[in-house]
């Protein structure tokens, strides 16, 4: 089954402690400007208060099937689109008892205010709907909802994801129904539509029915699929450009295996053939994205699918006993002795990690190589190659 995802979006501005949220915007002509390019987050604002100075909304001037029946405590953004793909956002209340509904227009000119207190301008998208407490006061476009417009009858608290164009305009109105709110923040992305397919196959060239998960640089799950009987698979994903994402293989009897991409390499996913060999004794294998940070013994955030997946594996099989083997970006010009000592290091962070996952750690060994196997001898100033030879190999001592 292909699944549509809504990326949520990680925050680019982080609200320190004590901060004051910031101004509310209660007018179309003040509204406040956010460009949306890719991801965006706007920070905590104090909560509307009364609808400004102009009352741009009310039944007398709007369709009531798609509009609120008049500002309460309007808040307005005027969003500048810098990349083409899809619209979505999430209005995040900060009591979740705030009961927001919201409206969002397309803007054709710049007197679009105007227009709007003169002419009953339909919105392109409209959530006029209760407080929907299962996902605590929120509302907003996503790919999951498959309505324009939501009523105040809807069991959805969302509206479909909007197609939208670099250098359109849309300005959006929420409008908390309650007084005395306490403010709100939107988290804002574009994402564009990307197919990636491949094939799964085993050391023979076998075709492999394994599980697919798509991970984003935090290792969080947006979504899930397997392939079919002939090791094939197609996703539809919405990503996000700029942000890295890892794409999970596993299957219970055989070595797992990450790859990490961006939007910038999809077109390299389109034809991938991933190698998933058979668990047997004495095989050594890359589990692909089980990485670390330059000179620390701290996993990358990516790595974190790919050890889950190992622990996921020795769990379903109990007599699999495996060394873990640590690499580092060399040479250091310390000690080789250091070096080796530094990569067992590496090696011992993912084995705690197995075992604060249930394995017992009779059947995990640690070893370490120094530099002396680096995939990339002459990485040098290339991150990407620095960041593969940060890395540890599984090697299956017993199954």
């Amino acid at each position: 089954m292909r699944f549509f995802i809504l990326l949520i979006l990680i925050s680019t501005n982080s609200f320190g402690q004590g901060k004051k949220p910031d101004s509310t915007f209660c007018d179309c002509k003040k509204a406040r400007v956010v460009e949306v390019a890719g991801i965006k987050n706007t920070p905590k604002t104090m909560a509307p208060s009364g609808p400004g100075e102009y009352m741009e909304i009310s039944n007398l001037s709007h369709d009531a099937k798609y509009s609120f029946e008049k500002e309460h405590n309007s808040a307005w953004y005027k969003l500048i689109i810098k990349n083409t793909g899809s619209l979505v956002f999430d209005i995040l209340p900060i009591k979740q008892e705030d009961d927001y509904d919201f409206m969002l227009y397309r803007s054709y000119s710049e007197l679009f205010c105007d227009s709007l207190l003169d002419f009953r301008i339909k919105p392109v998208r409209a959530c006029i709907s209760r407080n929907k407490w299962d996902t605590t006061g929120r509302t907003g476009l996503s790919f999951d909802s498959k309505v324009e417009f939501v009523n105040k009858n809807s069991p959805s608290g969302y509206a479909k994801a909007l197609t939208v164009k670099k250098g359109e305009v849309y300005y959006l109105v929420l409008d908390n129904v309650n007084e005395n709110g306490a403010g709100h923040s939107i988290r804002f992305s574009v994402t564009v539509g990307t197919l990636l397919e491949g094939v799964i196959v085993d050391e023979n060239k076998k075709p492999v029915v394994a599980e697919i998960i798509l991970t984003d640089s935090k290792g969080e799950v947006i979504q899930t699929e397997s392939s079919d009987k002939d090791g094939s698979y197609s996703i539809h994903a919405h990503l996000i450009k700029g942000a890295n994402y890892s794409i999970n293989f596993y299957e219970d009897k055989s070595l797992t295996y990450t790859k990490s991409f961006t939007l910038t390499d999809t077109a390299k996913l389109k034809a991938l053939v991933t190698v998933l060999p058979k668990l047997k004794k004495g095989i050594k294998y890359s589990v692909g994205t089980i990485n670390f940070v330059g000179n620390s013994d701290q996993t990358l955030p990516q790595a974190l699918p790919a050890m889950k997946n190992l622990a996921k594996l020795m769990n379903k099989n109990p007599k699999l006993t495996i060394r873990i083997i640590g690499h580092l970006n060399g040479p250091s010009f310390k000690l080789e002795v250091w070096d080796l000592e530094f990569t067992k290091a590496r090696a011992t962070t993912v084995r705690e990690f197995l075992i604060k996952s249930g394995i017992d750690g009779s059947r995990i060994e640690i070893d370490g190589k120094g530099d002396k196997e680096m995939l990339f001898p002459n990485a040098g100033p290339n991150e990407e190659e620095a960041r593969q030879n940060r890395r540890v190999e599984i090697m299956v001592l017993d199954y």
